[in-house]
């Protein structure tokens, strides 16, 4: 297998490490492979993802079409679309949860043009979304994609019916409607000289695996350099904090500012095999 590195930009020859951001990446033979921010891939307003807090649509963050060897739930999923609601903090709208879960709306939640929206969503929910809880408590969509999805036309939010007493950015977290980022082109590029590549992340180096910062060899050291802060499929992970466990060689290791997602300058781990995921500031 190999590992790949991910860059942001409308053109190959234009690349960052982050969108918007003037750090840039060199990704020789990049092709697109997506987009981040902005508008969901083809699944259906309806089925598009939702705080089990809130109620809230999830920021879309991420449409990724993977390499063949990181499509680990079937051939036929080629792509992922991930999603973030930091919704932690926020104030809980009773009944959600159970709507998303899809328990049948009351006559009165029926009656409620919000609580009715929330309640669809639990209907027509994605056949391959995975919820993805983070270590203090806030919620995440991953949605794996068929090439008719992810070529598909993109959608819009759902429709802007907010409840009332939603509260300040802080108390109703990051949403759809309120912290949706530009949407900006996906590169992929293989990732060359990773001594990690096609190997699981191990804390003790099981399996030869090279912990990143664990050496001085000098050519181990300028790779880490080049590596440290860049988005990307397979290969040496760098979290911010300590190495999750349980992490296979299809780790996908995203950073803090793509499509808006907001990890106070950390990065996040998403495996693609064993569904691992974690993230530190």
């Amino acid at each position: 297998m190999k590992a790949y590195d991910l860059g942001f930009g409308e053109s190959a020859e234009e690349l960052s490490v982050r969108p918007g951001k003037p750090v840039e990446i060199d990704l020789p033979g990049a092709r697109v492979a997506g987009w981040c921010g902005g508008r969901a891939p083809g699944i259906g307003t309806a089925a598009w993802p939702r705080s089990p807090v809130t109620g809230l649509p999830m920021t879309h963050v991420i449409t990724l079409e993977l390499p063949e060897d990181y499509r680990r739930k079937g051939a036929d999923l080629v792509a992922i679309a991930f999603f973030h609601a930091d919704d932690h903090v926020a104030d809980r709208i009773e009944g959600v949860a159970e709507l998303l879960a899809g328990t049948a709306p009351t006559a009165e939640q029926a009656a409620d043009p919000f609580l009715a929206a929330v309640a669809a969503t639990g209907a027509a929910r994605h056949p391959h979304q995975q919820d993805l809880e983070d270590m203090i408590g806030g919620a995440h969509a991953l949605l794996w994609l068929t090439a008719d999805e992810f070529a598909a036309p993109r959608i819009d939010p759902p429709a802007d019916i907010r409840p009332d007493g939603l509260g300040d950015e802080y108390s109703r977290g990051q949403n759809a409607w309120d912290d949706s980022a530009p949407e900006t082109t996906v590169w992929i590029g293989e990732r060359t000289g990773d001594p990690n590549t096609g190997i699981a992340p191990a804390e003790d180096g099981a399996g030869g695996y090279v912990k990143a910062w664990s050496s001085d060899d000098e050519e181990l050291e300028a790779f880490w350099e080049s590596a440290h802060g860049i988005s990307h499929l397979g290969g040496t992970v760098m979290p911010c904090q300590g190495l999750p466990g349980g992490l296979t060689p299809y780790v996908f290791e995203l950073e803090d500012g793509v499509g808006g997602f907001n990890l106070g300058g950390g990065n996040a781990q998403i495996d693609l095999e064993s569904g691992v995921f974690d993230w530190a500031q």
